[in-house]
């Protein structure tokens, strides 16, 4: 059991997890006592236990009177010490904070001459001395110099002026009073001064990382660590957030995970008091939680209460679009830790977004005092914006017939704004001519005859549903980038997402290319391969049932062929470039009512084909990425089904560029 829980955390790796864990309740007078330090590492060692593998864990923990200071520092050395490239080494401090004044030959690396401390059980007896921040660093320096990966947890206080909240239990001991001699100091030394062999010398302010150090601190500089009571048992209100944020959660989070949750049950818990993550390299914070590799499984979007009221961890630097009017990103919300079937506690619907967050709206609203999953369902898209210009009696005979339409799809931009549309189309006494701004060769032929408006506005509905499937995204996917892996190969190498592969005809052969398609990650997922044509053409034949399954580390691989039309390549067109674009979802879908032909550049326009209503889609859409492919043909999709399925999905485009050289 203990091998398969550690799987989630991310602690199945290569090395070891070398982990010293330090808590003192039984301080002696005059040091105030506390009562929830041993709770917080023993509970935390169970959590170690429990999800790292037997053989991956080396675990020592010190409580109350083992908890000297020569026993912490001489097991920083030794026990952390042992910790090598492949390896992680955690120290984790659960009890008082202090500070002391700071000898005058280090006052060149403590600008205001005041030490953050430790504070060991025998801290202030004579000859001993709390554990200052520089001798900290200098030691998980040495630890951290063989390239493990080092992760510090402070539960306690570390700034203030030593004054105590006489309603609450805070992790501070009063300032030592003591004059310290620099020769005391373990680990550093005076700026200028030769380093003695097995130190290291640094300067650093207080308690921030140098290194790979990344630091998990309890609270604000300018902030207290307190205690609560936790199902009867006294706690520190950062140990207990981080048991439940790690017990609690799917994959392997990161520490930007790890803070957002353990900061939303802290300030639910407690006043005044907010953790802290902090690093000398920012990209350690994407790393999971105790380091090892990026997740390969899908982590969840969580919603919290933070002061400012109900947010999702995504903002715009993750992709999620702003409100476009009434229209909105809308979300499904469930338990943290429970499955995403069945009705949602709640719905969500995102009211700002920020940088690295966004604001939503609940409906019912739900208890604060949690954390939450929340799964997208639904992505606000623009409408085609286009110009009209030209004759004054043509442009309005094609609004009216715009009037008439779908407007979620086709928005004709007044006059004024025509330089930022989209498309362009130009009303002339012969029809319509449509183009795209800044190109001078039209989309299509003149649209003339009867009819002109209505199939003008059908062909804008054409372009508009092919640009907004190309360009759709899930912004609070937790799908890895790899999860099935895509690559195309016509012979002369692979090219993978995001890439182009040029091909090209020999003679009358058009060429010949294969896709595959191989699922990365250890759950079940869903694949389809849609081809959008630089033509305007949606098809979704790759697989017979429009998606095809992919167990873990299953693969599988279509072959296709690049064209350039006999009819496009006698009108001088050379080359054609394809969107190749991968959906991946965790729940089956179908993408086939997405598929349309090619509009016809050679030619006016068909008649056949009406605007897509919402009842001519499947009339089950069994779960919101259906849902989100269905948005892309209309916005008039009404109400979502309560009872369907919630998936977590993602897209990945490669493109194919055929040419075909004239003779």
């Amino acid at each position: 059991m203990a091998d398969g829980r550690a799987r989630r955390l991310g602690l199945t790796m290569a090395g070891r997890l070398y982990a010293l864990l330090v808590g003192i309740d039984a301080y002696p007078a005059p040091i105030p006592r506390l009562s929830g330090c041993v709770n917080d590492v023993t509970s935390f060692a169970d959590v170690l236990r429990e999800r790292v593998a037997t053989d991956a864990l080396d675990l020592v923990v010190l409580t109350d009177a083992e908890a000297t200071r020569s026993a912490v520092t001489a097991r920083l050395t030794e026990h952390l010490g042992r910790a090598g490239t492949a390896d992680v080494a955690l120290f984790y401090y659960s009890g008082h904070g202090s500070q002391q004044s700071t000898p005058q030959e280090l006052w060149g690396i403590e600008p205001d001459h005041r030490n953050e401390t430790l504070v060991c059980v025998d801290s202030r007896s004579p000859g001993s001395w709390d554990l200052a921040d520089k001798e900290l660093a200098g030691l998980l320096d040495g630890v951290s110099s063989s390239g493990c990966h080092t992760l510090v947890v402070l539960d306690c206080c570390h700034a203030g002026d030593g004054t105590r909240d006489a309603d609450e239990v805070v992790r501070l001991a009063p300032a030592d009073p003591r004059p310290r001699p620099a020769s005391s100091f373990v680990g550093v030394n005076a700026p200028g001064s030769p380093a003695p062999a097995g130190t290291a010398q640094r300067s650093t302010a207080r308690w921030t990382p140098v290194g790979r150090h990344v630091l998990l601190a309890a609270c604000r500089s300018s902030e207290k660590a307190k205690e609560v009571t936790v199902m009867g048992r006294q706690r520190g209100a950062m140990s207990a957030a981080l048991e439940a944020a790690l017990t609690g959660m799917d994959g392997r989070p990161s520490y930007r995970d790890v803070l957002r949750i353990v900061t939303a049950d802290v300030v639910n818990r407690v006043r005044d008091q907010h953790p802290q993550v902090e690093t000398a390299d920012a990209t350690e914070l994407d790393r999971p939680f105790l380091g090892g590799a990026i997740p390969a499984t899908p982590r969840p979007l969580t919603l919290s209460h933070l002061p400012d009221g109900w947010s999702i961890d995504s903002g715009a630097v993750h992709g999620v679009p702003a409100p476009i009017g009434d229209d909105t990103t809308e979300l499904a919300v469930y338990p943290l830790s429970g499955e995403t079937s069945g009705s949602p506690l709640a719905t969500a619907a995102v009211t700002r977004v920020l940088t690295d967050r966004s604001l939503v709206s609940l409906t019912p609203e739900l208890d604060d005092a949690f954390v939450y999953r929340a799964v997208v369902t639904s992505i606000p898209l623009k409408p085609l914006l286009v110009g009209v210009v030209g004759d004054a009696a043509g442009t309005a005979a094609l609004r009216a017939a715009a009037d008439a339409a779908d407007e979620t799809l086709v928005d004709l931009a007044d006059t004024d704004a025509a330089t930022d549309a989209d498309l362009l189309v130009e009303a002339t006494a012969d029809g319509f001519v449509i183009t795209r701004p800044g190109v001078t060769r039209p989309l299509v032929p003149v649209v003339a005859g009867e009819g002109r408006e209505e199939r003008t506005i059908h062909a804008l509905e054409r372009v508009a549903r092919w640009l907004r499937l190309g360009a759709l995204t899930n912004p609070g996917t937790r799908l890895p980038s790899d999860a099935v892996h895509v690559e195309v190969d016509a012979g002369t190498g692979p090219v993978g997402a995001g890439g182009t592969l040029t091909i090209s005809y020999a003679g009358p052969d058009p060429p010949r290319f294969t896709v595959r398609l191989a699922n990365t990650t250890s759950t079940p997922l869903w694949a389809a391969l849609l081809d959008l044509t630089e033509t305007y053409g949606i098809f979704t034949d790759a697989f017979p049932a429009g998606s095809v399954a992919l167990g873990p580390g299953e693969s599988t691989s279509v072959d296709l062929v690049g064209q350039v039309s006999d009819a496009l390549w006698q009108a001088g067109t050379v080359s054609l470039r394809d969107q190749l674009m991968v959906v991946t979802s965790t729940l089956e879908f179908d993408p086939r009512s997405l598929e349309q032909e090619e509009l016809d550049v050679s030619a006016v326009p068909g008649t056949s084909g009406l605007p897509v209503r919402s009842a001519d889609l499947p009339n089950a859409l069994r779960s919101n990425l259906e849902r989100a492919l269905g948005g892309t043909r209309t916005r008039r999709l009404g109400p979502s089904a309560a009872a369907a399925a919630v998936a977590d999905w993602r897209t990945d485009s490669v493109f194919v560029v055929t040419s075909r050289p004239r003779e």
